[in-house]
Parts: structure tokens; C-alpha cells; sequence
């Protein structure tokens, strides 16, 4: 091998040392903020468990908006008011649990896409998608919209030790 293609292949290999070390420090980076997120979506599942409608509403933006897609299809859209109301109604036990989340994070702004599972008093009744716009504000990560596809068949088993 000459001088010249042994000076680029030595300069090649420091390269991808650099980006490599690089892209570590970045995910390294988004660890912090990306557990903030989900610490935030997991509080609301366990506000959302225990009927706590005044914990919920720390963790909700006024205003924010909830929409499913229904089995058929059909969609419907509430607002926080309507899902604080909603949650003070039923006296059900609910566990909502999500797996496999993806998490962006930019600034104040971040995106929850995970597979999630819902039982009701114990038994399993959806699954499907669940998609959480978040904010972060002065009291922290808090839930800016909602949207969820909702399966009544064909649900995979979510994975051993998924929390909630």
C-alpha cells in the first residue's frame, strides 16, 4: 500500500472514530430529557389508574385535545375538560401500559409514539397506538394532546416486565 492510501485510510478510520463518538455523546445527551418525557406520560397512567383527576389536570395543558380512532374507523375528539369528567365518572380500574416508545425531544416540544395495551377492572380491553404531543412548561413535561387508535382484536401480549 503507497504513503497517500495509507494516510487517507488512516485519516478514514480517525474519522469514524470522531462521528462515532459523536452520535454517544448525543443519545447520551437526550437520555435526561427523554426520561423527563416518559416520566411524565407514566404519571398520567398512574393518575389515569388511581381516578386522580386533580393530578391529572397537573399534567394536562388546558385546552389540550384527545382523539381516537375508533375499530370502525370513526373518529372522535375530546377536550381535556371532557376526559377530566370523564375519568371522575367511571369508577372502573384502569391500567394503560406502553412499550417500545420512540421519543423526540427538541427544545420544549416532544413526541411520544408507542404500541400500548388497556385493561379494564383486570381484564384486557384495547390496544393499539398511542401518540402524545408534550410541552415542556415551568412545572414541567405536561401533555398537549392525545391521539390513540383503538384495536379490539388481534392485540399482541405486550412484553414481560412492561411497567404500569
Amino acid at each position: 500500500m503507497n504513503r497517500r492510501m495509507r494516510s487517507l485510510l488512516q485519516l478514514g478510520t480517525a474519522a469514524i472514530f470522531v462521528f462515532a463518538a459523536i452520535n454517544v455523546q448525543t443519545r447520551e445527551a437526550h437520555t435526561a430529557p427523554r426520561r423527563e418525557v416518559l416520566g411524565a406520560v407514566d404519571s398520567l397512567f398512574d393518575a389515569m389508574a388511581k381516578h386522580d383527576v386533580e393530578a391529572s389536570r397537573k399534567l394536562i395543558v388546558p385546552g389540550a385535545s384527545f382523539v381516537v380512532v375508533k375499530p370502525d374507523g370513526a373518529v372522535a375528539m375530546e377536550h381535556d375538560t371532557d376526559y377530566l369528567d370523564s375519568l371522575a365518572r367511571h369508577k372502573d380500574a384502569f391500567r394503560e401500559r406502553i412499550w417500545n416508545a420512540q421519543v423526540t425531544v427538541q427544545g420544549d416540544i416532544a413526541q411520544v409514539w408507542a404500541p400500548y395495551d388497556f385493561h379494564l377492572d383486570g381484564k384486557l380491553s384495547h390496544c393499539g397506538i398511542d401518540s402524545f404531543s408534550m410541552v415542556r412548561t415551568a412545572e414541567g413535561w405536561r401533555v398537549a394532546g392525545v391521539s390513540y387508535t383503538v384495536r379490539k382484536v388481534d392485540c399482541a401480549p405486550s412484553p414481560p416486565g412492561t411497567k404500569n
